[in-house]
């Protein structure tokens, strides 16, 4: 969708970008097109969209036969969506709600939660708000999905995808790299969005690897990352040896010596850290 389209819909409703809710909308004809073939897109697949906004992104997943679940949080916005794809809406190919796609205790919105376990595993393409973008991909690991094309702010794609001892390297990083083969995709100028945000952005892709931890043991995991991680500068293995002295052991008999930090344990170790407490 061009921006003139784009502007003169949102007109037609009444409607304008709502900063609280993160709303920049991709208006590059091209970038919208390539995006479902990025992502491997094909007729039938299960997609799962956060923040449609005006439906840009939705007519590409539609024009390429997806079964789309769209979660927009703008009652606005739905009113729009429900006019432009009523067609699609009446025959089932798209189904569309209203709410906050997250809940609480690492959960999605209840009926998202319902959607996602009913059929086949699903793909997630989005141009996914920013403000939600961390709490969103740390409900990720330990879930059976198809794969992920997730445009982020392109720090945050980053730090997702980030190399152990860097600064990008963090407790999202390690669930994700145990769950995913995770790669930073295309990066997109602010140029690109309407209104132009102050950032960059890229995509996030992830693939799901056939020896991902369990739900059960990435709840291990992100605890013991919650502690490791809280003091970066500390010593890892003292703190960790006083709440998870199992965990600790682990760690040593891993070859993690006593002065090291938690940026410095590569995922594998983490895992073995978390299988310790079972």
């Amino acid at each position: 969708m061009k921006l003139g389209d784009l502007k003169r819909l949102l007109e037609q409703h009444g409607l304008r970008p709502q900063q609280m809710f993160g709303q920049n909308f991709l208006v590059d004809p091209a970038l919208l097109q390539a995006i479902p073939e990025d992502a491997g897109l094909q007729a039938g697949d299960r997609v799962l969209e956060v923040g449609p906004g005006a439906g840009a992104l939705t007519a590409e997943l539609l024009r390429h036969q997806a079964d789309v679940y769209a979660v927009e949080i703008d009652r606005g916005m739905c009113e729009l969506l429900r006019e432009r794809f009523e067609s699609s809406l009446e025959g089932g190919q798209l189904r569309l709600l209203q709410a906050d796609v997250l809940a609480k205790d690492e959960l999605f919105h209840r009926e998202v939660e319902e959607w996602w376990h009913q059929g086949t595993p699903p793909r997630l393409i989005a141009n996914l708000p920013y403000a939600i973008s961390g709490p969103f991909l740390g409900r990720l690991p330990g879930r059976r999905l198809q794969n992920a094309a997730l445009l982020l702010q392109r720090e945050v794609a980053v730090k997702a995808a980030g190399k152990v001892g860097s600064k990008d390297y963090g407790p999202l990083t390690v669930r994700l790299s145990l769950a995913f083969k995770t790669r930073v995709g295309r990066r997109l100028p602010p140029e690109v969005f309407w209104p132009r945000p102050q950032i960059e952005s890229a995509f996030l892709h992830l693939e799901p690897r056939a020896d991902a931890p369990s739900a059960a043991v990435d709840k291990l995991l992100a605890t013991i990352l919650k502690l490791g991680f809280g003091q970066r500068r500390k010593r890892l293995l003292g703190r960790l040896a006083k709440q998870f002295p199992a965990a600790a052991e682990a760690l040593r008999q891993g070859g993690v010596h006593e002065q090291a930090r938690a940026e410095q344990v590569e995922p594998a170790l983490w895992l073995q850290a978390a299988l310790a407490l079972q």
